[in-house]
């Protein structure tokens, strides 16, 4: 790839009446898709960012990291994210995945390997959740509020200082407010039908027809979806019988996946195991 920036990496996809904007890189055998969670600037407008995190990657897989469609309308749900994602998916001829949600992008991921197990070869789900837990409810819900009422400053504020940890916060609060600098009525519009859907998420029957092996990450200082969502994800795929993993980073907050490279190494075990 001769030169990496959204013009050369971002492509969009068409099927189902509506759009969604994807990137793509690498040169592996094997499709793998990441679902983002909440983002307050869609994430394709940043995509060139992606590739240096995810560079350990690119031998094995190809990476399609999607965004949501383009047009949205109040009341858009978690399970139409889902459905939505399998048309992109089934557009591009995307099979046997390893699929990776992160928080939202999780919750989407979930319903994805339970009625399309065709679909998916190993799940990853960081940060995420089944059944919105009061904390979650009450952060979210929060943002949905400043969203629609257009208040992106304290929008931006918020969603900093409860996604990353305070030591990370100290350090990078310039940069990271600087990420989200000129947020418009539209995006703020956008997000809030995105983070409204996060109060009515509920993918516990779903969970017990999830078939292929999972690795569930947590953080055990998440203030947005809580550590306890993660664990109680771990129980259910237990009674259910699937293979899974667990692990929990210490110390560290909901954006865990963007603070520890770690986290990134321990995805790739997960994948590279028979």
């Amino acid at each position: 790839m001769s030169e990496i920036n959204e013009n050369t990496l971002v492509k969009t996809v068409r099927v189902g009446g509506f759009e969604m904007e994807y990137a793509c890189f690498g040169k592996g055998p094997r499709p793998m898709v990441v679902i983002p969670g909440l983002a307050i600037k869609g994430v394709m407008k940043s995509a060139s960012t992606l590739v240096v995190p995810y560079k350990n990657f690119t031998e094995d897989f190809t990476l399609y990291f999607f965004d949501r469609r383009k047009d949205v309308e109040s009341g858009y749900s978690v399970e139409d994210m889902a459905r939505d994602q399998v048309l992109a998916m089934e557009a591009l001829g995307l099979t046997g995945v390893a699929l990776y949600g992160v928080s939202q992008g999780g919750m989407v991921a979930q319903h994805i390997a339970a009625e399309r197990p065709d679909l998916v070869w190993k799940l990853v789900l960081g940060c995420s959740t089944s059944k919105a837990e009061p904390l979650q409810l009450e952060t979210i819900g929060n943002w949905t509020r400043l969203a629609m009422a257009h208040d992106a400053s304290g929008l931006v504020e918020s969603f900093v200082d409860k996604c990353f940890s305070p030591a990370f916060v100290a350090r990078y609060r310039r940069a990271l407010l600087a990420m989200y600098r000129d947020v418009s009525p539209e995006e703020m519009d956008r997000f809030a039908v995105f983070s409204r859907a996060c109060d009515f998420v509920d993918t516990c029957s779903a969970i017990e027809r999830i078939k292929c092996p999972v690795l569930v990450l947590a953080a055990s200082d998440d203030r947005v979806v809580t550590p306890e969502a993660s664990l109680k994800i771990v129980d259910k795929l237990k009674a259910s019988g699937v293979p899974y993993e667990f692990q929990m980073f210490e110390g560290y907050g909901h954006a865990v996946f963007d603070e520890l490279k770690e986290y990134k190494a321990r995805i790739y075990e997960f994948l590279q195991k028979a």
